[in-house]
């Protein structure tokens, strides 16, 4: 392996430069013979400094290189910088436009001009009789077709590629409209229990670009999964000024839960696309997390692309937009836990449980709440079993014969319901919405624990009491 150091890198890019210079130097004597002719020893001079000026402006490649000489050959050394060439200034100046954009609005302005300027006959430029556009045609064409070859073959790295002279192919303007999913749904709280409401539709305005957005453009969407319902849509309508190929361009291009979709040429003008959030594919299995309980934001692009030429002005320029997309799915869980029997110890007889109900839905479907089931059902069991740690303590001091511990004792009686999902915030944001409503008493106790304490002939009665209760009630959301 060849290793470079910068100084070495530096002084290969000069011998590049020179070698491209001898060969524009070349080109150009074959398709701009007079101005050879007329400037004899001071052509390779003229050359390395259009070159020179050309790679100033940001031009790199030979074949950008060799088309800006050639306006040197019609307007004169340094014609950029001159009066009466400001329209060259400003194209050349102009960060947003590609090095083949700027030669294609050079190319295509200096037409103009020598169309205009047939019409004056004794206008001269650069001390010449100007040439005529279909004489510029020519030399560029000519130019175009020579210099690709010899810079490959004078290029110190030869795995440039060759570019090749820019077509007018160019954006107008793109409107977007997201359209929510049909029949979308939440579900709200009112005095009858829980209920299925329709969602407003978006109010967002559509969205209308003359040209590309200046930053990353992110829009949020709350869609549905492939097969489960029908899924937020983006209409795309792309207006083009001219296209290179009708075939090629306009390109719009969707990577999203369906892989890597592309429309172009006519087919690009109007879209109305499919956007799927990723699939929930745990079917009745597990329940979600808890309540509240997010997927992934899955992040899909939409770019819309062309060549961004055009014969004036700033090109287009491509957008590429991130499409956070979620699952428009809409969770609701609900509980009914009653009291707890009363407990004692020593035990009176086997102890007996009352079983929660638990409800979980989704969609206003019916969904699996196995593990909620059994997490409110083992409460009282938990409860059992601190009370018999409590019991066993108490009787390490006080005789067994003597003590006895009865709680009546239940948490959390009463019924809540819970209801979550994504929600489209702003165009570019998701929030989780939560909500609930809970009549419940979050304790209601009252405990006794008893026991006798002998000392010789001293005795002593103890007896313990708690009592108290809280509730809960209250709206979340």
């Amino acid at each position: 392996m060849l290793r470079l150091s910068w100084e070495q890198f530096e002084l290969l890019e000069q011998l590049a430069a020179r070698r491209h210079a001898v060969g524009i130097g070349t080109v150009l004597a074959g398709a701009w013979p007079e101005i050879t002719e007329r400037l004899q020893d001071r052509w390779p001079a003229f050359v390395e400094a259009a070159v020179a000026q050309g790679r100033r402006h940001g031009l790199a490649a030979p074949p950008d290189l060799a088309r800006y000489a050639s306006l040197w050959c019609i307007w004169g050394p340094s014609f950029d910088s001159r009066p009466g060439f400001e329209w060259a200034a400003e194209i050349l100046g102009d960060h947003r436009r590609g090095a083949s954009l700027k030669l294609h609005q050079l190319a295509h302005r200096t037409r103009d001009e020598l169309r205009r300027r047939q019409t004056t006959p004794s206008a001269q430029a650069g001390g010449a009789q100007a040439p005529t556009p279909e004489q510029l045609d020519a030399a560029l064409a000519s130019v175009d077709a020579r210099i690709g070859p010899l810079s490959a073959a004078r290029s110190v790295f030869p795995d440039e590629a060759v570019q090749v002279a820019a077509r007018p192919c160019d954006v107008g303007s793109v409107d977007l409209l997201l359209g929510d999913p049909d029949d979308l749904q939440e579900y709200r709280h009112g005095g009858a229990g829980w209920h299925r409401t329709p969602v407003p539709r978006s109010s967002d305005p559509p969205l209308r670009w003359t040209h590309a957005p200046d930053g990353p453009f992110a829009l949020a969407v709350a869609s549905r999964a492939l097969r489960q319902g029908p899924p937020a849509r983006l209409n795309v309508r792309v207006e083009t000024l001219e296209v290179c190929d009708p075939k090629v361009h306009p390109e719009v291009v969707h990577v999203g839960v369906e892989g890597h979709l592309a429309w172009r040429g006519r087919d690009a003008s109007r879209l109305s696309l499919a956007v799927y959030a990723e699939a929930d594919t745990r079917g009745d299995g597990p329940s979600p997390a808890g309540i509240g309980a997010t997927t992934p934001v899955d992040a899909q692009t939409l770019t819309i692309a062309s060549h961004g030429v055009r014969d004036t002005g700033a090109p287009f320029g491509d957008i590429h937009i991130e499409l956070r997309v979620v699952p428009a799915t809409q969770w609701l869980a609900e509980v009914t836990h009653a009291a707890v029997a009363p407990m004692s110890w020593p035990p009176d007889g086997p102890a007996t449980a009352v079983p929660a109900r638990c409800r979980l839905e989704r969609d206003g479907t019916a969904f699996a709440a196995a593990g909620w089931q059994r997490a409110w059902d083992g409460l009282q069991g938990a409860l059992r079993q601190g009370f018999e740690r409590a019991w066993n303590d108490w009787v390490r001091v006080f005789p067994v014969s003597s003590a006895g511990l009865v709680a009546d004792i239940s948490p959390l009686v009463g019924q809540a319901g819970f209801t979550w999902g994504w929600r489209r915030t702003a165009t570019d944001a998701v929030a989780i919405r939560v909500e609930g409503a809970v009549d419940m008493i979050a304790v209601a106790c009252d405990v006794t624990v008893n026991g006798e304490l002998v000392d010789g002939d001293a005795r002593a009665q103890v007896r313990l009491a708690c009592k108290s209760r809280h509730e809960l009630r209250m709206g979340v959301s």
